[in-house]
Order: structure tokens, then C-alpha cells, then sequence
């Protein structure tokens, strides 16, 4: 009996050695962030990065202890972010995960969320998968993809110049780009806007060369192009399409927002996309104006979609463990079902029947920036706000 008992004491002391103590030390709360911060998608993965430290600055404490943010690369991989995850859960002791960019990856760490045992709350995925895909997963951040597609639909019923045009998708090719690209041109069908190509054009994420695609573009005769290409991707596919005069005559409709630093780089070839996205730094209201003043202050880069929405899906994390008083994997969870943050778009709330949140949106135009303390000279201009009753889904 003896030798039993220290056989499993001494199991316990070497896992105790090789991955450190699970749970909150008795100096921090840890909270685990996973982002992309090299490759394709790093720029869009660092907005992130610095919106999720805003909430953590702002929040400063959870349970009385202070926030340690701990930052893995997902690099976009699926295999290294559930790598990263597990190290952030088994050896770090984080009590929940936050971020992700692609939905590749956010279905992928969805489907160990068992063996993990934490929350997982997204500010990046928008495959219409993650409704209520399981009780310890959360989207709160960028719109879902059905969400996205009734806003630019009904952008473009709305808009003469937009209404009548003849429009080519293309999409990148992983989980993301199919919902997307497909939500859209089901939605557009149903309510007679013309599809050039419905077996939608699919381009690897790696793409850097987009001459092959623009050329089809021309040769479709298509007047209109939407675009579901990952937001720091958006910028290059205008200024490589302006090069080949695509803008002279048609429009392009994006199911993301551009990344602004790219939006700089393109310059007057990304003018005039057109899309619905959370949040624009022409949202002036007095906490948006707010927010704004403060990330210039902290990061001096111009404020992003991407930044904002991380704050806020960070917020509604971190409330949602100030409500649950505990660290338990249920207990947040139960907090997080029904929160609501209201900040720089407005409140935003998760929703109790599918764990992914509603919240308004804007419709944005780019164009040539008015002055403005961020020296932008692109940006993405309010045209109408929809509210969250209109995107849906309905609860």
C-alpha cells in the first residue's frame, strides 16, 4: 500500500515538474491569447493582440488579482494553435482562451475544447459553424458570415449604383472563404442580384499574385466584385486590381474590413470598397471617440476593425469572470451566456441560445481621409448603421 501511494505521489510531482501548475497562481489570473503574428495574417493578428491589452490595461484585475496575458502565434496552422493551446492551458495555467484569427483554426482548437477544459471566446471567427457549436465556445468580435452577407445585401439593394451590377466572387480557399462566398451568393440569388461565376473562384491563402484572378474577373465582363480575402489581404487585391484598371468600371463589395495599415500602402487604389463590418474610426460617438484617443495614445498606429472588436469580445470575457466569481470552465461559461459590453459600436451581447453575439454594424465606403490626428490618408467612411435585429440570426 505504502509503495502504491508513493508511485502516485511521485506521478503526480513529475507533472506537477514537466507542465506547472494548472489554475490562477496565487499572483495572477492568466488568460491565454492566440493570434497570427507571422505570415499571411501577422498585421491582422497584432491589431488584435492590441485590443485584447487594451481591455486587460482598462480591466486590470480579475478575482481581486491581477490580468496576465500570455501570447502564443497560431501562424494560421491548425496543429500549431491546438500545440499553442495546450501549453497555454497544461503548462501556463491559463483559465480561458481568447482570440484566434482564421475559422480554420477556431474549429479546430472548437473540436479539443473537451480535452481542454476552458473557455474559448473568439473575436475573429465568422463561420456561421460556431452557432452554439458547444457550451464552452463563444464568438464575440467580428460579425458571423450570415451576418455579414444580410448587411452587404442589403448594402446593395440599397444602393443604386451597387443594385444593378453583375458580381464576381472570389474567396480564399479554407473555411472562412467557402461559408462566406457561399452565405453571400445565396442570399444575393434570392433577391435577384446577378452572380457572375456562383462556382466561385478559390485562391490560396499564400496568394501574393493576384494577375491570374483579375484576368478572369475581365474576361467575365462582370461589373462588381466581392471579395471574402482575410482583411490585411484586401488592400493588395485593390491595388493589384487598380493596376489593371478593375475600378474603372466596377465596384468592390468586401466581406471583411481592410486592414488600415495596408489601406495607407494602397492608397487611392483602395478607394471605393465598399462593406459591413462592427466598427470604423469615423464611428463618432463620445465612447468610440474615446476608445480612439486612447489606443493612439498607447500604440500610435491608426485604430482598427480588428483592435475594436478584440477589446470588446476581451471585455465580455473578462466581465463574465468578474460575474462568475470563480475559474471554473462552467461557471464562466454561464456568465459569458447573456453578457452584454456596451463600448466604442455600441452594446454588444452574447447571445444565451448560441453563445455568438448580436450587436449593430456600419456600412463603410473607403476613401480619401478628411484631417485627422492619425495622419491616415484612407478611410473607411460610415454610410448607415444597421441595427442587430436587422443582421440577425433571430433568437
Amino acid at each position: 500500500m505504502a509503495k502504491k501511494v508513493f508511485l502516485v505521489t511521485w506521478m503526480v510531482v513529475c507533472v506537477v515538474l514537466l507542465y506547472g501548475k494548472v489554475g490562477f497562481t496565487a499572483d495572477t489570473v492568466k488568460i491565454g491569447v492566440l493570434v497570427p503574428l507571422s505570415g499571411v495574417a501577422a498585421q491582422g493578428g497584432l491589431e488584435m493582440k492590441m485590443g485584447i491589452e487594451m481591455a486587460a490595461a482598462e480591466k486590470k484585475t480579475l478575482l481581486g488579482k491581477p490580468i496576465e496575458l500570455i501570447v502564443e502565434d497560431t501562424q494560421v496552422k491548425p496543429p500549431v494553435a491546438i500545440s499553442k493551446a495546450e501549453k497555454l492551458v497544461f503548462k501556463d495555467g491559463c483559465i480561458s482562451l481568447i482570440g484566434v484569427f482564421s475559422s480554420g483554426v477556431g474549429l479546430a482548437i472548437a473540436k479539443n475544447i473537451d480535452k481542454l477544459k476552458v473557455p474559448f471566446l473568439t473575436t475573429h471567427v465568422m463561420t456561421t459553424e460556431f452557432y452554439g457549436l458547444h457550451k464552452w465556445v463563444f464568438r464575440c468580435g467580428q460579425l458571423a458570415n450570415d451576418q455579414t452577407a444580410v448587411g452587404n445585401v442589403k448594402a446593395i439593394l440599397e444602393t443604386p449604383d451597387l443594385k444593378k451590377r453583375n458580381y464576381y466572387v472570389l474567396a480564399h480557399d479554407y473555411a472562412w472563404g467557402h461559408d462566406a462566398a457561399e452565405r453571400f451568393i445565396k442570399l444575393a440569388k434570392e433577391n435577384g442580384i446577378k452572380i457572375a461565376n456562383e462556382n466561385y473562384d478559390k485562391a490560396p491563402l499564400d496568394t501574393k499574385d493576384w494577375s491570374s484572378y483579375i484576368s478572369k474577373i475581365k474576361a467575365s465582363g462582370a461589373d462588381g466584385v466581392y471579395i471574402a480575402l482575410i482583411t490585411n489581404v484586401i488592400p493588395v487585391f485593390a491595388k493589384q486590381a487598380y493596376d489593371f484598371g478593375i475600378q474603372k468600371t466596377a465596384k468592390i463589395v468586401t466581406a471583411a474590413a481592410p486592414g488600415p495599415v495596408e489601406l495607407e500602402a494602397g492608397g487611392e487604389a483602395c478607394y471605393g470598397i465598399f462593406g459591413v463590418s462592427d466598427w470604423s474610426w469615423d464611428v463618432n460617438t463620445p465612447k468610440s471617440d474615446a476608445w480612439e484617443k486612447a489606443f493612439w495614445e498607447k500604440y500610435k498606429v491608426i485604430p482598427s476593425d480588428a483592435a475594436c472588436h478584440s477589446y470588446v469580445g476581451a471585455m465580455n470575457l473578462f466581465n463574465a469572470i468578474e460575474k462568475a466569481k470563480s475559474t471554473d470552465v462552467d461557471k464562466i461559461s454561464d456568465a459569458l451566456r447573456g453578457i452584454s459590453f456596451d463600448g466604442p459600436y455600441g452594446v454588444v451581447r452574447i447571445s444565451a441560445k448560441d453563445n455568438c453575439a448580436r450587436n449593430d454594424a456600419v456600412l463603410t465606403e473607403t476613401m480619401a481621409a478628411p484631417p485627422n490626428p492619425y495622419g491616415a490618408k484612407v478611410y473607411m467612411k460610415v454610410l448607415k448603421t444597421y441595427k442587430a435585429e436587422e443582421l440577425g440570426p433571430p433568437e
